[in-house]
């Protein structure tokens, strides 16, 4: 039962989601999002005591799909450059196709009246970087990397695979083809590395 109830959960959010990015967070309703899941608004309550709540979760949600997916790239490979390359080639495609977009203009649109953005912000944003810092601390461990800060490191390459969000959020972006996602990712691991003294 615990299971079921779970999966169940779990649609629940992903329907949402979908909504939310399709219609924006106040044009979606509880009554929409249960019509979808195929059943009552009071099971949805059963589930999530507001429309803010569900949000978050869901957001929350989709990210931690992401972070386990970029985890795992960090761990893929012997060489540290190919794993670095491998990531932010990754993290790149996600941050720059349209479904992120649209989620974080919601995100924002609701951030104003409500702690949902700085919530998911601080949740979502914290925990994926602070595992590429611990990445960098062993490759420090390693001398692969000069003695460094390893948190600063991580936030250094976390600003640079940044720089196309509020472009793409003020819809003056484009998706980018694979061939340039990995162009663009070669360019930020070679910029990173070369920032603390490591040359390709």
């Amino acid at each position: 039962m615990r299971v079921k109830s779970e999966t169940r959960r779990e649609a629940m959010l992903e329907i949402a989601l979908d909504l939310f990015r399709e219609v924006g967070f106040d044009a979606a309703s509880m009554s929409q999002i249960a019509a979808r899941v195929g059943g009552s608004k009071g099971t949805l309550y059963n589930y999530f005591s507001s429309k803010e709540e569900l949000l978050l979760e869901a957001m929350l949600a989709s990210a931690e799909k992401y972070a386990q997916e970029l985890r795992i790239l960090l761990q893929q490979s012997d060489d540290f450059s190919t794993q670095l390359h491998n990531f932010v080639a990754s993290l790149l495609k996600l941050i720059n196709s349209p479904e992120t977009t649209q989620i974080l203009r919601v995100a924002i649109s609701v951030g104003g009246t409500t702690d949902i953005g700085k919530r998911f912000y601080e949740m979502a944003n914290y925990k994926p970087w602070m595992d590429v810092a611990d990445v960098l601390q062993r490759e420090i461990s390693r001398r692969n990397l000069p003695l460094a800060d390893p948190d600063q490191m991580a936030m250094h390459l976390r600003d640079l695979c940044h720089t196309d969000l509020i472009r793409n959020l003020l819809g003056a972006g484009h998706e980018m083809n694979d061939e340039e996602t990995q162009s663009k990712a070669a360019y930020i691991v070679s910029v990173f590395l070369r920032a603390y003294g490591i040359t390709q």
